[in-house]
């Protein structure tokens, strides 16, 4: 894996330990629990144990408190070092530290894939446990975080975590997946499509921050409908695409779904172009996400235009809480289940969208995506021979729809 990332973090991490000890390094105690990473070059790879039985624990330390024991042959991934011992993740049973002298570090080795599947990456415990919990069947992260400015700067988002990005893409990459930078366009950029010095010097930050973070592609996610400048917005993307080409890298182009849009000469050039399909419903309007006969008619459509192999379809997992009084929220499967069982709602299945759905309170509306609906969108991307899937918001899933995969 590209090693710029080493540097990224670890520059994280010097400026974290010299604020809070007044710029001197302080030795840290093997008897606490870490609260941060300590040996990111582990993390991810995978392993089995070779001692008859061992105990884990919360902490690396033989006092430290056991947690349960794994026996010979079970195999684990590594998720930390520290001195003498590896903090792992069984398949059964809880995370934590074993002595390493009881694992044998394996060679990751993956199959080439007959379909992609992506998860967008937003950060955090939920996205970094299902990063987790499902590294064999997801194939790359498009990691959250970047935007694109009209004067072609590469600026960070206000939520941006270097070192739970480092975690993230270093754990990735160890799994050999492949690592997208999601670089969102808000509007359109007029001035950077027009103007050769801003082209290039978007270019050559996009490249940089590649490099930087050890990532092995980028993903231009455009975030609106693009009108008359979709000629000279899509001879970017090309552009860009024969840039990172040149450099061993990918280009997807995340666009919205939208009659007005030429995906063939969108597609020209880009390594795959991941088609986003929003809510159905207006804001004051509740409905499904994504109605099953509207996804196969948009898939009709735009397989007479771009090749299968290069489409990706992107999906919600979770859902939209419509209330009379505000605006809709967004919300997890996990949080959509707890506010039904909390309002005591019957959970309804609406046989035209193939979406389940509740109502609650005083016309509040509650429609979301889970195993069952998910499902027959998959079958759409096998019947129609797509490049792959890509998963909204990793972490916000059913856990189950990962056995339908």
């Amino acid at each position: 894996m590209n090693q710029g990332i080493i540097a990224a973090v670890l520059s994280v991490l010097f400026y974290l330990t010299t604020l809070f000890t007044g710029g001197q390094a302080q030795p840290m105690q093997s008897m606490d629990p870490p609260m941060t990473q300590q040996d990111y070059t582990v993390l991810g790879q995978m392993g089995t144990v070779t001692v008859d039985r061992v105990t884990i624990r919360h902490s690396p330390a033989t006092d430290g408190k056991p947690l349960g024991t794994v026996t010979k042959g079970a195999t684990i991934t590594i998720l930390d070092e520290s001195d003498n011992w590896y903090k792992i993740r069984p398949r059964l049973g809880t995370e934590g530290w074993v002595p390493n002298y009881a694992v044998g570090i394996e060679k990751v080795e993956r199959e080439v894939p007959k379909q992609v599947v992506l998860g967008f990456y937003p950060g955090g415990d939920l996205a970094y446990d299902s990063l987790l919990e499902n590294r064999a069947r997801l194939t790359g992260i498009a990691s959250l975080g970047w935007q694109l400015d009209s004067y072609g700067t590469l600026t960070h988002s206000s939520s941006f975590d270097h070192e739970e990005m480092g975690r993230s893409l270093y754990y990735a990459g160890n799994q050999e997946m492949d690592t997208y930078a999601t670089i969102s366009i808000h509007a359109n950029p007029t001035r950077l499509l027009t103007t050769p010095y801003l082209r290039e010097k978007s270019m050559n930050q996009i490249i940089d921050t590649l490099q930087e973070w050890g990532l092995k592609g980028a993903l231009l996610d455009v975030a609106y409908i693009p009108g008359e400048e979709q000629s000279e917005l899509f001879e970017f993307a090309a552009e860009l695409a024969e840039r990172l080409g040149q450099e061993g890298l990918q280009t997807a182009l995340g666009l919205p779904w939208d009659t007005t849009i030429d995906y063939a000469t969108a597609s020209q050039g880009v390594d795959y172009i991941i088609l986003k399909q929003g809510a159905e419903s207006r804001a004051d309007e509740p409905g499904p996400l994504q109605a099953l006969p509207r996804v196969e008619t948009m898939l009709q459509e735009i397989t007479t235009q771009v090749d299968e192999d290069k489409l990706i379809l992107a999906l919600s997992t979770g859902g939209i809480n419509w209330s009379r009084t505000g605006s809709p929220a967004s919300l997890s499967h996990q949080e959509i289940l707890e506010l039904a069982a909390r309002e005591g709602a019957s959970v309804r299945w609406d046989m035209d969208s193939k979406t389940p759905y509740f109502r609650y309170g005083a016309g509040q509306e509650v429609w979301f995506e889970n195993r069952y609906s998910l499902k027959y969108k998959f079958d759409l991307v096998k019947e129609y021979n797509l490049g792959g899937l890509a998963l909204k918001d990793l972490g916000q899933e059913d856990a189950d729809i990962w056995t339908h995969m």
